[in-house]
């Protein structure tokens, strides 16, 4: 049983591998995120219908826990393995160990809004807001704060671009994105001035970082395979030209893509 799940797992990473060597060079832009993400955000209005409870819809009966390959603690894992979950633990982990102060978060790119109702599962006495570019994303995010009961406001934004009217909510204290500032490679810097401009304390960054990643097959391959698609770039030099109080960076040990090694970033300003 043991070689044979070995021999699935070296299958894998060589499909992968050549997938990654075959794959077009795109360019990722505002167009192509907006269609991208606008259509899959509207898919989910289905499954908030058939959700009949928050857990139900913060993992998806039939889609998120079923088995398939993931990166978990760092080695190749063929399970089950709930993801989104693990991603917004340590999201909690880290408002409570570097933020515990406080009382105010904003997502940018909050996508749903399945990351803010955990949050407010989790912090009841904290105000939470969420920016999201895509309209379905902002118009499910509302549905479902409403079907569960949980206040939590949503908006459309492009952080990047949007003049000040736009940014309705007021500046709170910590601000987070989630997989969102890989879709703005080459605008990240600016992307995060932004943010840091809503935020009295700082930021926290669950982000592919590629710069990061180890110098392994699977790290090498995960390098090439988000410069092909136009991933985050520069991050890590970016962040440190913004005379932030303190960079703090701890790795992220599992992901959702087998070839993702994602960071997490932690941007005090004060």
């Amino acid at each position: 049983m043991r070689e044979a799940v070995q021999k699935g797992k070296a299958d894998f990473l060589a499909r992968m591998g050549w997938a990654v060597l075959c794959r077009q060079k795109i360019n990722r832009d505002k167009v192509n995120v907006l269609q991208e993400y606008s259509d899959g955000w509207a898919q989910y209005r289905s499954y908030l219908k058939q959700a009949d409870s928050l857990d139900q819809w913060l993992r998806i009966p039939g889609v998120e826990d079923v088995p398939g390959f993931y990166n978990v603690n760092g080695q190749l894992s063929y399970e089950a393995f709930d993801s989104a979950g693990y991603y917004r633990g340590e999201l909690l982990n880290a408002l409570r160990k570097y933020f515990p102060q406080g009382r105010s978060v904003t997502e940018f790119g909050a996508g749903v809004g399945r990351n803010l109702l955990f949050l407010k599962r989790e912090m009841p006495d904290v105000a939470l807001y969420g920016y999201e570019l895509c309209a379905p994303g902002v118009d499910v995010g509302r549905d479902a704060a409403a079907k569960f009961g949980i206040n939590v406001q949503y908006s459309q934004l492009d952080y990047i671009h949007d003049g000040s009217e736009k940014y309705v909510f007021p500046v709170t204290d910590v601000a987070f994105t989630m997989f969102s500032l890989e879709q703005v490679p080459r605008e990240n810097e600016l992307a995060v001035r932004n943010i840091l401009e809503h935020v009295k304390l700082g930021t926290i960054h669950i982000e592919p970082v590629p710069e990061k990643y180890p110098l392994s097959i699977r790290g090498l391959l995960g390098r090439l395979d988000h410069w092909k698609v136009d991933y985050l770039a520069g991050f890590d030099k970016a962040v440190r030209r913004l005379g932030l109080k303190d960079v703090i960076i701890e790795p992220v040990r599992s992901a959702h893509n087998p070839l993702m090694f994602p960071s997490l970033y932690i941007l005090r300003k004060v």
